[in-house]
């Protein structure tokens, strides 16, 4: 299995013996550093392009809300410095409704944010700001925003799979990045489940209803909690449970004249393995 490894290189000295002689290796001495984008996951034998994508949405907060700030983590691999250095992020062409600088978001070259892109003196690890902004055109079209690291006289990018973000950011509810995220299965190696195995496809409706009955945003950030144990029955539990209020508001709904519950496109809300 072919394993990513973030490793902050330093300057050993390496020695191996070959026939009762030893060489010493050159010293690393290169005064290239790369910069990539930290990703907490598992490791895998394939490359998911969906671990690089995030999700965000203004209307789990406040009403007043008008900007939030969302931060990523990035890691360094050449000598550490004794002094700050500068990072560089550009954005990037993406799919979708992509965003606009000083509309959807604060231009990542914005003086107000420079003083935050930086590899403070001393360390290989750092987080950095994306400042999105509360358009209202969010209430109607989500914005899609797609960032990398560049090179600048510090840092180069690092590896191509680490070395972009993908944000998509709206003030609708709208599906989470994770719900057919990949995790692992626990004891099957190379197995992976989704969310979408229990829940079924995404839809709005499905989601308010989720919101409704258990008061959690089931936003990228519970799921990960949700799909990140080492088991899943508080999955099939929560399944479970959301089937049998589903059937018991439906059939509020049915004594009342109404219909079952249906995303805005006719197709009937349901839990369960299908």
């Amino acid at each position: 299995m072919k394993t990513f490894r973030y490793i902050l290189l330093c300057a050993p000295l390496a020695l191996f013996f070959m026939s009762s002689c030893e060489k010493d290796l050159e010293l690393y001495d290169t005064e290239t550093c790369w910069l990539n984008f930290y990703y907490n996951i598992e490791d895998r034998s394939d490359y998911d392009e969906n671990f690089s994508k995030d999700s965000y949405s203004f209307v789990f907060g406040s009403e007043d809300r008008q900007r939030d700030t969302l931060w990523y983590e990035v890691i360094a691999m050449g000598f550490v410095h004794d002094q700050d250095r500068a990072i560089t992020i550009k954005q990037i062409e993406s799919e979708g409704n992509q965003a606009v600088p000083g509309k959807h978001y604060v231009a990542f070259d914005d003086p107000s944010l420079s003083s935050l892109y930086v590899m403070p003196a001393g360390k290989s690890r750092t987080k950095i700001p994306v400042v999105i902004l509360r358009d209202p055109s969010l209430k109607k079209d989500p914005a899609t925003l797609r960032f990398a690291i560049a090179a600048n006289e510090n840092f180069i990018p690092g590896y191509p799979e680490y070395n972009s973000r993908y944000l998509s950011f709206t003030d609708m509810l709208s599906k989470p990045s994770k719900w057919d995220f990949d995790y692992p299965y626990p004891g099957y190696a190379g197995y992976y489940v989704h969310l979408s195995d229990w829940f079924g496809v995404y839809g709005v409706v499905k989601h308010q209803f989720l919101i409704e009955q258990t008061g959690k945003k089931w936003d990228d950030e519970f799921i990960e909690t949700l799909m990140g144990g080492s088991s899943f029955d508080y999955i099939d539990y929560m399944m479970a449970k959301m089937e049998k209020r589903l059937a018991e508001v439906n059939a509020e709904r049915e004594a009342q004249g109404l219909d079952v519950l249906k995303e805005e496109d006719g197709t009937v809300v349901k839990f369960g393995y299908y």
